[in-house]
């Protein structure tokens, strides 16, 4: 009976399979894969970590749009596709950098997280984007946050999973979803995401 349908079904398409849409979480082909892990596509762009000539793991990205005609490569820790070059997400050993004590910022904002609910319990501040808060002790460990600027902030880390931009301080992100899941967070410059 289930052959007899499928049969009748391919007649009456024209013996065309029906296309598939894998959306737009599928990672691209390439031999990437070989040496990166965590692919993960997110807004047109392709997230991976990749291992570097040395043996170090590199966040890094690229846009898609720019590799439809390339195969997508690993080049020491950054994803390439022909002459286009991706960026690194986690920018290791820039000085003070993201999530360190006096780093970053410049006016641009800053984020001020807690570990509990109306700004209480351990805390920290943030000048600049995070593209991982594990190693800061905060990983999925935000309950409240007080902000200056628009930031926006992750369920995993590299900005990838469900995203939301916050506006105004939040004294308790139970409501939103997003107690105790933010793996990563950024400021918004320059317009919204």
């Amino acid at each position: 009976m289930l052959i007899e349908m499928l049969a009748a079904m391919a007649v009456v398409s024209g013996g065309a399979a029906p296309a598939q849409d894998y959306g737009t979480r599928v990672a691209p082909r390439g031999d990437y894969r070989q040496s990166c892990s965590g692919e993960y596509t997110n807004r047109g762009r392709l997230y991976a970590d990749c291992r570097t000539n040395r043996g170090q793991i590199r966040g890094t990205s690229i846009e898609l749009n720019r590799c439809s005609d390339y195969e997508i490569r690993n080049n020491d820790g950054l994803l390439v596709c022909g002459p286009n070059r991706g960026q690194y997400e986690d920018r290791p050993g820039g000085g003070n950098g993201p999530g360190r004590p006096g780093g970053g910022g410049g006016g641009r904002g800053s984020a001020m997280v807690y570990r509990d609910a109306d700004f209480r319990g351990a805390s920290f501040r943030f000048d600049d984007e995070v593209a991982n808060l594990a190693s800061t002790g905060f990983n999925d460990a935000i309950s409240s946050l007080q902000l200056r600027g628009d930031w926006e902030v992750c369920t995993d880390a590299y900005f990838r999973g469900q995203c939301v931009i916050i506006s105004n301080d939040v004294r308790n992100l139970r409501n939103s979803g997003m107690n105790d899941r933010i793996s990563s967070m950024r400021p918004v410059r320059g317009g919204r995401r």
